[in-house]
């Protein structure tokens, strides 16, 4: 009897367990003809779409967008499924335009698709008008223009920005003693000549270049270039060339990594053994790792006597043993650069150390990092916008997955030899927001050596949250008296306040409350402590409301020149506001009737120099101080 109710509660168990399955993650669109990978934790399931006319999976969960439209792709695991809705966005219309511009004029660049911007791979060579599509030619060169929508699809194209300067010369950097090579270029129509005929001649229209006697000479080239005149020059070297010289370079790479070789001997050409593990350019000795193993790669010269020599050297791919994912971008579709680190945090100092960084360009939704080499350890990966991070609104630093806080950070364990894909970074995007709201406080610390009371923490990162929805709203830094404002707030909302330290464990300033009665907090104060290594919040005000249940608040704050003394349930009072500079001296005295009840009166203190100041609001039962930064 036992036997069987071991055995029936063992195929219960089984029986609730074949239901459980892992949601589907990772990102739920694409573009049409781009691709996403989606991923579900519960292994053996298979793939389906429930419409392959917009989009297909295969059996890793790679979505390819056929055409736009939405569809559901379910993870299969023995009749148990996950869905997940997928989109699939149609591309913009095809770039139409000029497809070159002279240094210093403009091209008129359309889609037929609108609302989008315009973004140039390198605007030091072609500059994109962001909403109007005029691009700027700034310098000789090549850039690819993107168009994109708000769905992060893009339609591309290439301009070519012509100047005086030429595109380099095509042909051989050595010539035998007694030969000829040929040089050309592909702007028809210019002159050749030679720096030294007495080492090399050059035919004036044909390029042929005559070895004369040993050396190296400078061949050029002038052409018209269509925007001007313009000369490039090719050096060339008269050898007697016997040995294809010495390789030298790396010795292995990283499967989906580059390192490059050369030889002491130059013109000849580059080949692998085993193109399905490196292959190489046969010109510039790019190597490339394809697949896990040992390839040849062999250097062949031929030499003035008309026979080949070769030299060889061996390169071992290795697998991919880094950390490597993508990085998110949740607000409006831009383009700039990112900087990603990969941190350690030594849990015997307690400190954090940015042991890797590497930076990137992104032109669209995502953008692809990678860490290669990596050792045995645990990790916190974070990513910024450069620039980002000095405005309250924009891409918020951000670790991985989606923490903005390092100690809340996911904590990657990774083992030397294995590789970690996957390890994604969502960007977080401040909010742009409307309200009388507002908060402020400081964050000081112990009292310095000279100090008589706590001295100000300078440039700390502060962030305000949303309580209920855990949306990150602004972010700020300190100023140089350790003060920090939160301004433009809705009311009717509770915030909660996190300075970031690298180091410091932070407690977050939590259940700020604000109403349309009372829609300042300017006390939230924070302490850091050098210590213990803390960042704690200050719950000590230095608004005092003696006994009374009566209000005093003053906005905006900062100011551009007007200051709103607003009371909440007073009695009908004569106060007193006297506003002080940081040094004691008093800037602006006046006398109000506070009637009984609700009221409000405005300070102009446009006349007053834009800075930091004390502003005191006095009744016989309120004594409200405050801080009151001044921005003309």
């Amino acid at each position: 009897m036992r036997k069987l109710f071991t055995l029936t509660l063992l195929a219960i168990i089984f029986s609730i367990s074949g239901y459980a399955i892992a949601p589907i993650t990772g990102t739920t669109h694409a573009c049409v003809g781009g691709r996403s990978y989606l991923i579900d934790s519960t292994p053996g399931g298979m793939w389906y779409s429930s419409d392959v006319a917009i989009a297909t999976v295969d059996s890793m969960g790679f979505v390819l967008g056929i055409s736009a439209g939405t569809c559901t792709i379910t993870y299969d695991v023995s009749g148990t499924i996950a869905t997940a809705v997928f989109t699939v966005h149609a591309m913009p219309g095809a770039i139409t335009g000029p497809s070159s511009v002279c240094v210093g004029s403009t091209i008129s660049l359309s889609s037929s698709t609108t609302g989008g911007v315009w973004t140039s791979s390198d605007s030091l060579i072609a500059a994109a008008g962001r909403f109007t599509g005029v691009i700027t030619g700034v310098s000789g060169g090549t850039a690819d223009i993107y168009y994109t929508v708000d769905s992060g699809c893009y339609v591309s194209t290439t301009i070519t920005v012509g100047g005086t300067t030429l595109d380099s010369i095509s042909g051989p950097a050595t010539v035998c003693l007694g030969t000829t090579a040929t040089l050309s270029h592909i702007t028809p129509g210019g002159t050749w000549s030679s720096s030294n005929p007495a080492i090399a001649t050059v035919g004036v229209s044909t390029g042929v270049v005559s070895g004369v006697s040993l050396g190296t000479v400078l061949i050029d080239y002038t052409a018209s270039t269509g925007c001007g005149t313009g000369s490039v020059g090719h050096v060339i070297t008269v050898v007697n060339t016997s040995t294809a010289g010495t390789i030298s370079g790396v010795t292995s790479v990283y499967i989906g990594t580059t390192a490059t070789l050369s030889s002491t001997v130059v013109g000849g050409t580059w080949s692998s053994s085993a193109p399905g593990i490196a292959t190489i350019n046969p010109t510039t000795g790019m190597v490339t790792g394809i697949a896990a193993g040992t390839a040849t790669i062999t250097y062949s010269v031929t030499t003035c006597s008309g026979g080949a020599v070769y030299s060889t050297t061996t390169v071992t791919v290795l697998a991919s043993d880094g950390i490597s994912g993508y990085i998110h971008f949740g607000g409006p579709r831009d383009s700039g650069i990112v900087r990603v680190w990969l941190i350690n945090y030594n849990t015997t100092t307690h400190m954090l150390t940015a042991v890797d960084s590497t930076t990137i360009s992104f032109y669209d939704t995502s953008v692809y990092y990678s860490f290669y080499g990596v050792g045995t350890d645990s990790f916190r990966i974070k990513a910024a916008v450069i620039c980002s991070l000095c405005s309250g609104v924009g891409y918020i630093p951000t670790y991985h997955d989606s923490a903005y806080y390092w100690h809340d950070a996911h904590v990657l364990y990774h083992t030397a030899g294995v590789p970690d894909y996957n390890q994604d970074i969502y960007m977080a995007y401040g909010t742009t927001t409307t309200g009388p709201g507002f908060i402020a406080g400081d964050v000081t610390t112990g009292a310095n050596r000279g100090t008589s009371g706590p001295a100000p923490v300078v440039g700390l990162p502060v962030y305000i949250f949303n309580t209920a929805t855990g949306r990150l709203m602004q972010q700020t830094k300190t100023d140089a008296a350790g003060h920090y404002t939160f301004s433009n707030l809705p009311v009717g909302v509770a915030y909660r306040i996190f300075p970031e330290a690298l180091n410091y464990q932070t407690v977050p300033y939590t259940a700020i409350s604000l109403t349309s009665g009372a829609p300042v907090m300017s006390a939230a104060h924070f302490t850091q402590h050098t210590i213990s290594m803390t960042i704690t919040p200050n719950e000590q005000s230095v608004q005092t409301v003696n006994g009374s249940v009566a209000t005093v608040v003053a906005y905006p704050n900062p100011t551009t020149g007007l200051v709103t003394i607003k009371w909440q349930d007073m009695a009908a009072e004569k106060g007193v506001v006297i506003i002080t500079d940081i040094t004691g001296r008093v800037v602006s005295a006046s006398e109000i009737n506070m009637t009984a009840g609700s009221g409000a009166r405005t300070i102009d203190l446009s006349t007053v120099n834009s800075g930091l100041y004390i502003i005191n609001v006095h009744t016989p039962s309120v004594n409200y101080i405050a801080k009151l930064q001044v921005q003309h």
